[in-house]
C-alpha cells in the first residue's frame, strides 16, 4: 500500500509538553542513549538514527503522562508498614501517591505550533493492514491463545513493537505519529519526529495553582507534598 493512502491527521491547534527546564523543547542529548539506541520511550527510533519528541494537544495531557509514575504502585501499603516498623529509619523516601513540590521547579510547560503536520494515524483500519504485513512475522503472536495483531496489540506497552512502528513510518516520509494515550482516548499525544520544526515556542513555569496540574493529580490519586 503507497504511504498516500495511509491515514494521518495534524493537531488542530497548538501542541505543549512538560519537560526539564529550560528548555522543555530541546531534544535528549545523543550521549544519553540506551544500549538498544533508544532513550526508554515509547516511539523511539528502533534503529537509534533520530529522535523524537512527546507532545499533547492540552496541557493536561502533559502532566497526566508525566505525573503518572508517581502513582500508588500495587502493595504500597504493606511496604509503608514495614518502613514504619523500622526503629530509627530516617524518613528520607517519597511516599507513594506523593508528587514532591521541589518536582515543579524543575520542569517547565512548553507550547509551540507544528510546522509539519503529517502524522500517521496508526490506529486506523488502513495503518493496522499495513503493519501486520510488514512486522507481524516479527513478534510472537499466540493466536491459540486468543491473541492476534490488533489495535489491543499497538495499545499494549510492547515498546519493542512501537518503536519498530517508529522506524517504518519515518522511512515513509511521515513528521510523526499520533498516539492515544493510556490516559484516556480523548486525549491527543503527538511523537515529533527530527529534525524538529517548531514556530513560536513559549516556555512558561509550574505552579501549584495550575487548574489542569490539579486536574491531572486528582484523576491521578496523586498529592502535591510542599515539604518534599
Amino acid at each position: 500500500m503507497a504511504k498516500g493512502f495511509l491515514p494521518f491527521i495534524a493537531p488542530t491547534g497548538p501542541v505543549y509538553r512538560v519537560a526539564r527546564r529550560p528548555d522543555p523543547w530541546r531534544p535528549p542529548d545523543w550521549a544519553d542513549v540506551g544500549d538498544d539506541l533508544t532513550f526508554g520511550n515509547r516511539f523511539d527510533d528502533a534503529e537509534g538514527r533520530f529522535r523524537v519528541l512527546y507532545a499533547a494537544s492540552n496541557p493536561l495531557a502533559c502532566y497526566l503522562e508525566t505525573l503518572a509514575r508517581y502513582r500508588r504502585p500495587p502493595g504500597a501499603e504493606q511496604l509503608l508498614s514495614a518502613l514504619a516498623a523500622i526503629k530509627n529509619a530516617q524518613d528520607d523516601y517519597t511516599p507513594p501517591a506523593t508528587v514532591p513540590a521541589s518536582w515543579l521547579p524543575t520542569r517547565a510547560l512548553g507550547m509551540a505550533i507544528l510546522s509539519k503536520r503529517r502524522f500517521a494515524n496508526v490506529y486506523s483500519s488502513e495503518w493496522l493492514a499495513f503493519l501486520r504485513r510488514n512486522l507481524e512475522s516479527m513478534f510472537s503472536v499466540r493466536r491459540s491463545d486468543g491473541q492476534d495483531f490488533d489495535l489491543a496489540l499497538l495499545l499494549s506497552q510492547r515498546r519493542e513493537l512501537t518503536r519498530r512502528i517508529a522506524t517504518l513510518v519515518y522511512r515513509l516520509g511521515y513528521d510523526g505519529i499520533y498516539y492515544q494515550s493510556r490516559h484516556g482516548s480523548n486525549l491527543f499525544n503527538w511523537a515529533l519526529f527530527e529534525p524538529f520544526d517548531l514556530a513560536s515556542q513559549t516556555a512558561s513555569d509550574l505552579h501549584p495553582e495550575d487548574p489542569d496540574l490539579i486536574e491531572a493529580l486528582k484523576r491521578l490519586d496523586l498529592t502535591l507534598n510542599p515539604r518534599l
